[in-house]
């Protein structure tokens, strides 16, 4: 007897039940734009949830750098960069974002996505050991889980938890400690100068994440080089699609491991090189960045400001450490009556962030603030989202 489609795929509409009950369903809304500000159905929305911190998306010059990218190479670049897809202007953009990262070499990869699953899996094995934040961005989680490697997860920013791990280790084989710089969806920032204390200690490579913090920390070139640090992370993770306004993923490091990532790297060998137009645009992206070093300070002190505001509002909210500015509510029921509300009648897009990108009991508004926010936008936003917590009884 044959089975049709529509029985082989209930259990689709089983599970999808089941996750909108625990007010975890997720669904797309078209925008007309995008960016800090935006206009939908004739409202001006003040969009909170954009990483585009330094609103590159919508710069004039990185715009026509993109544009004349792809005028002169065409949509795309064709093939994996290993056949024929690999352009000059590849390499100018890896040169430009070594020299800001302050390392020796750089690999350009598709999405920081790919980047990050790409390095993870190359380095470490079935022999090898990963101690990482459980706070970790999914693609470090997903990179560190597909290497097969075996994986530690050290309580957040916890540097004695990680440290217990280290000294249990009897592996002969390579270990790897790996943590964002700037936590996605709380805006905190690692203890960077003890995870590096702790790799030399135990011998382990170190690979920081610094997606949240490249444009915006040490003068565009994220927390490890505002650190000044004589001893640096291994391998800098990176992405071009938050300060820097485009898309694509990259590692900084070594020439050495650059040549390394080339030649065994799957998600660099078998995918196709970064569209022209988007290497155009972040080399442009990452000239202003060099160019203007104050911009990042800029974005910092109007955070701070917002920052300020809320908790003038009186919203409970951890002390400041970044652009990131995260709203807890906890319920995801709640959270998400909340977003909507602020979208619905306040013209505020503050997207709920539910599990599993956050722990059970933990959702919440993830408030981030970029250059195309006036200070009186955010005073705006301040008191709209305190008027509407108290309408529906949100503690703040």
């Amino acid at each position: 007897m044959l089975v049709n489609a529509m029985e082989k795929t209930r259990f689709l509409e089983d599970e999808l039940a089941l996750i909108e009950k625990k007010g975890l369903t997720r669904s797309l809304k078209p925008f007309s734009s995008s960016g800090g500000k935006f206009v939908y159905n004739g409202n001006e929305i003040i969009n909170l949830s954009s990483n585009d911190y330094l609103n590159f998306s919508h710069n004039s010059f990185v715009k026509k750098r993109g544009s004349d990218a792809l005028e002169k190479y065409g949509c795309g670049a064709t093939a994996s960069r290993l056949v024929s897809g690999h352009l000059s202007i590849h390499e100018e953009l890896e040169n430009n974002l070594a020299e800001l990262c302050g390392k020796e070499s750089c690999l350009v990869f598709g999405s920081g996505f790919l980047a990050n699953i790409g390095v993870l899996n190359v380095l470490v094995g079935r022999n090898d050991e990963v101690y990482a934040d459980k706070l970790n961005h999914a693609s470090l989680i997903d990179g560190m889980l597909l290497s097969g490697a075996k994986c530690f997860r050290y309580r957040h920013k916890d540097m004695n938890n990680l440290e217990i791990f280290l000294e249990k280790s009897k592996t002969n084989g390579r270990k790897i400690i790996v943590s964002d710089s700037i936590f996605s969806m709380d805006g905190d920032i690692a203890p960077i100068k003890d995870l590096v204390f702790l790799a030399e200690k135990y011998g382990a490579l170190l690979i920081i994440d610094e997606a949240h913090a490249l444009g915006v920390f040490g003068r565009g070139g994220g927390i490890c080089k505002a650190l000044d640090i004589e001893s640096q992370p291994d391998i800098i993770l990176g992405t071009l699609s938050k300060a820097f306004g485009g898309y694509g993923g990259f590692a900084a490091c070594t020439s050495i491991m650059r040549k390394y990532l080339i030649n065994k790297a799957r998600s660099f060998i078998y995918s196709t090189g970064l569209p022209p137009a988007c290497i155009g645009s972040a080399i442009a992206a990452v000239q202003l960045v060099r160019e203007k070093t104050d911009l990042g300070e800029m974005l910092l002190e109007r955070a701070k400001k917002f920052h300020l505001y809320l908790a003038e509002a009186g919203f409970k909210i951890e002390k400041f450490e970044s652009q990131i500015i995260p709203l807890h509510v906890g319920d995801n029921l709640k959270a998400m009556e909340f977003s909507q509300k602020l979208f619905n009648d306040y013209n505020i897009l503050a997207v709920a962030i539910r599990p599993p990108t956050v722990p059970v009991g933990t959702a919440r508004l993830r408030l981030s603030v970029s250059l195309a926010h006036s200070d009186s936008d955010l005073k705006i936003a301040a008191k709209k989202i305190k008027k509407c917590a108290k309408q529906l009884g949100i503690p703040r």
